[in-house]
């Protein structure tokens, strides 16, 4: 991996009580010595304008999120969304970094990949958009 930066052992456990639908999202951060992914929180019961509200403007995070929709069938669905989220605002340095460790993630969670770099990439059509896109 380019960063050189690990996945612990806890983001797959994480992602895995996600998709057994345990908990409704997972987010992950780089650890404080900068060695690895690790989690942040767990949340087992919420809405997709509370995740939304979860995203700060001063860090980059990634989450897992179950994600309910309708099919273009109009049946009730879901998909597992795979969210890298790195604000326009960051430094390039943690941004860099970032970025080379979201694949490394992706490799080992898998889910609809959906990048945010402001507010307006979280709402919930945009993700719809390419939960449905991927859907077929």
């Amino acid at each position: 991996m380019a960063s050189g930066i690990k996945i612990s052992d806890e983001v797959v456990q994480a992602f895995d009580a996600v998709k057994g639908h345990k908990f409704k999202y997972v987010t992950y951060r780089v650890s404080d010595d900068e060695t690895q992914i690790i989690v942040e929180s767990q949340v087992k019961e919420s809405t997709w304008e509370d995740f939304q509200a979860h995203f700060p403007l001063d860090k980059p995070l990634w989450a897992v999120y179950d994600f309910d929709y309708k099919s273009k069938e109009d049946h009730n669905r879901n998909k597992l969304v795979v969210l890298s989220w790195c604000p326009d605002e960051l430094p390039i340095k943690k941004k860099m970094m970032h970025s080379s460790s979201t694949a490394a993630l992706r490799k080992k969670c898998n889910g609809v990949a959906y990048q945010a770099n402001d507010r307006s990439d979280l709402s919930y059509e945009s993700v719809k958009e390419k939960v449905l896109e991927r859907s077929y």
